[in-house]
């Protein structure tokens, strides 16, 4: 009997196992194709910061130590990207078990890893030195463990808050996901006293590795903080709009206005990091950093020219929605660090030669065919933003739709506001990047998926989302 109803099983789930070997075998293809990983934009600092392990002004340092620990074992690049491959994986793994918990059919369970498994940019990241893979995992463990249960156990919340913690100290976007989880926990558990607990624990998960991290960076900058490069992203953010000949700052300021007329400005990046002409050339009083200067400068901007500012959040955040294709948009220029055409033959720069070098002395290469069939992969491929756009929508719908079943209404009401946040902020706080776009990839269509299942429960009795008890 045992054994019957494991092959019963097996059936039932075989549009997802089949799923998931073909997705590994793809990335095993890309593993051999361009030994030994991807380096390009933030990956040679990460590396850097994972020798020195000290709590850089610039960003917090969690993935770096990730990269310490398994630099232990092998200074390879291999070993990273490779368990970065197992990450995505797991990731795609996790939100079907999921779904699987709370009555998704295995199809549409199947279909919404889909994304995660195959989209190109997640394959790329996987493959690359830089922190997204690795916070997205986290991300869905800290999702799995928050409604693991239909009623919330203590223990998977203290563990969904700890994970939301590591993920804040991955990127420090994940902030404000912890307030979600709350929230989430407040419509789930079973009385006040219940939710008052709950989201007491969560915060207190949370705050361990966030404030242990905080007083770490005290005890070297003299600052309570995370990082100290709000300043700078802001000022990034202003930059696509600014107009410096209206604009009242102090003369040491002066310098952070883009040359460029406005229509014809550089990448927000171009500014903040690489202009000899702007940043390098700050020189504030004594006691002004220049992360506050710069933080002053965007602060006026903003306050000067609050409608530019609000037009352009909503443009970048709406570009993820309607825009057919991951091309550059308006003054963005970075699109193709994201594709898998720009490592076919690649040579390494002055910025990323000595990275690998340090880290394997194994310098990129390419191999063909299979490069140049990949680079097509990669360009056609990946979660378009009008699919994005309907995803949403079906989400939506399956959340105010009235069924007598509300129990799965609050995960799909997490896993759509939680991908939603974490692509706005940096609209708000910093710019467009696709790699930023992730979240989209791995978590709004668990919320989808949970939406098609409410519609469709009614019609089809039997196929409710309850949350498993076993």
């Amino acid at each position: 009997m045992a054994t019957d109803a494991t092959l019963s099983r097996l059936r039932t789930e075989r549009p997802f196992v089949v799923t998931l070997l073909a997705a590994a075998a793809l990335r095993v293809a890309i593993a051999v194709t361009f030994p030994p990983a991807f380096l390009m934009s933030d990956g040679p600092t990460y590396l850097n910061l994972s020798d020195q392990l000290y709590p850089s002004p610039d960003r917090p340092i969690g993935y770096s130590v990730f990269l310490r620990a398994l630099s232990d074992l092998t200074r390879s690049l291999v070993l990273a990207t490779s368990v970065q491959l197992v990450l995505g994986l797991l990731t795609a793994v996790a939100a079907y078990t999921l779904l699987r918990r709370w009555g998704v059919g295995p199809r549409i369970a199947t279909l919404a890893t889909v994304p995660t498994l195959f989209d190109g940019m997640q394959l790329l990241l996987e493959h690359a030195i830089l922190s997204d893979v690795l916070f997205g995992f986290l991300m869905m463990a800290a999702v799995a463990a928050l409604a693991w249960w239909q009623r919330p156990r203590w223990w998977t919340t203290v563990l969904a808050g700890a994970l939301l913690g590591l993920a804040t100290l991955v990127r420090i976007l994940g902030e404000p996901s912890v307030v979600l989880a709350a929230l989430f926990l407040l419509l789930v558990a079973t009385s006040w006293r219940a939710r008052l607990a709950h989201v007491g624990l969560v915060l207190l998960a949370f705050a361990v590795p966030v404030t242990s991290y905080a007083a770490w960076f005290h005890h070297e900058h003299g600052a309570w903080a995370i990082t100290e490069a709000s300043g700078r992203a802001l000022y990034m953010r202003t930059t696509t709009f600014v107009d410096c000949g209206t604009l009242q700052v102090p003369d040491y300021e002066r310098v952070l206005c883009p040359e460029d007329p406005l229509g014809h400005r550089q990448d927000p990046t171009w500014y903040g990091w690489h202009s000899l002409d702007t940043v390098p050339r700050l020189h504030p009083p004594a006691g002004v950093t220049d992360d506050q200067a710069m933080h002053d400068f965007a602060v006026r901007a903003i306050e000067a020219q609050p409608g530019d500012y609000l037009r352009d959040v909503a443009r970048d955040f709406a570009l993820a929605f309607v825009a057919p294709d991951r091309s550059n948009y308006f003054e963005m220029s970075t699109s193709v660090k994201w594709t898998f055409a720009d490592y076919v033959d690649y040579q390494p720069t002055p910025w990323t030669r000595p990275a690998f070098a340090a880290h394997g002395g194994v310098m990129p290469a390419s191999y063909q065919p299979a490069a140049n069939i990949l680079a097509g992969y990669g360009w056609l491929v990946y979660l378009r933003g009008p699919l994005s756009l309907g995803l949403v929508v079906l989400a939506i719908a399956g959340i105010v739709v009235r069924r007598r079943e509300v129990q799965a209404r609050p995960l799909a009401l997490l896993t759509l506001a939680l991908p939603l946040m974490l692509i706005l902020i940096p609209d708000v706080t910093a710019q467009f990047v696709w790699r930023y776009q992730l979240p989209l990839v791995t978590l709004l269509p668990l919320s989808a998926a949970l939406g098609w299942t409410r519609l469709r429960s009614e019609r089809q009795p039997g196929t409710r989302a309850t949350a498993s008890t076993d």
